[in-house]
């Protein structure tokens, strides 16, 4: 069943958004409709469908500058878009289209058994894709605990040796001071690589989601960019607590500061927030 997919078909020709619409309820498709491109971009916001097939002209905007505003929008950014033309069918427009950022590029007449296939393996690579991100970040979490119980112990074996330092009367002056300070050394790699080593899994994940939160918030801290790290990935304050080795409390406070940074409302999630980004 389809009916929890949403397809926003946007065409300055009722008679093609009848028609599609029909061949798509057919298939249990949710069918929502817009007559150019203004409309669509409102209504896209306002819906976030799953899918949008849209005519290249159109009064107002085309489909080509609906298109490049939608992948402009952190809302609708995602959204793949189909391309539907009767005039613009060369090879040069369709690299035009897939450089505005449609994913597919489909010519009138429409055939009914084209476009339902098109749109069929568009949806189910965008679940794939959204199910893979979903594994990663499932994968990079875990990963993080894991990193973290590690460098828990190691620290636990540096506290150790330290204290046996400090009771052992043995040890000269000179070989203490140096061994403290290749302890401390050891700590300061320990955090830092373990931060790059997430931010570099994470980069991968998510390769846009630093650019886009610091141009849209560009007085972020470092600090803030880090919780926001571990926030986009669902993380608890409890979670982010162990893994950065602070109280709760503080965590909770941060949270609060970077809510007020975002101007979000108090029924707005963080975490919902910075999925946008």
């Amino acid at each position: 069943m389809n009916i929890h997919k949403k397809i926003l078909v946007v065409d300055d020709d009722i008679t093609v958004v009848d028609l599609l619409t029909d061949y798509l309820n057919e298939q249990k498709y949710e069918v929502l409709g817009a007559f150019n491109g203004e409309q669509a971009i409102e209504i896209a916001v306002k819906e976030v469908p799953d899918l949008v097939i849209m005519d290249w002209e159109m009064p107002l905007l085309d489909g080509i500058e609906t298109t490049q505003k939608l992948k402009a929008n952190d809302t609708t950014k995602n959204i793949p878009v189909i391309i539907i033309t009767g005039r613009m069918t060369s090879s040069h427009n369709l690299k035009t289209a897939l450089e505005a950022g449609a994913i597919d590029f489909v010519r009138k007449p429409i055939e009914q058994t084209e476009i339902i296939a098109r749109s069929r393996s568009i949806l189910l690579l965008a679940d794939y894709y959204k199910e893979l991100v979903r594994h990663k970040d499932w994968e990079l979490t875990n990963l993080t605990k894991t990193n973290q119980k590690s460098n828990n112990a190691v620290g636990e074996l540096i506290e150790l040796i330290e204290n046996i330092m400090k009771n052992c009367s043995s040890i000269d002056h000179f070989t203490q001071k140096e061994l403290m300070e290749n302890i401390q050394l050891v700590k300061l790699n320990l955090r830092n690589n373990t931060w790059e080593h997430f931010q570099d899994y994470f980069n991968k994940v998510h390769p846009d989601f630093s650019n886009n939160l610091l141009n849209a918030y560009p007085g972020i801290t470092p600090e803030e960019l880090k919780l926001s790290y571990l926030l986009r990935l669902n993380m608890s304050s409890k979670d982010i607590a162990e893994i950065t080795n602070k109280e709760i409390h503080s965590i909770d406070i941060a949270r609060y500061r970077l809510r007020k940074k975002f101007n979000l409302e108090r029924n707005e999630k963080l975490q919902d927030f910075l999925m946008q980004f």
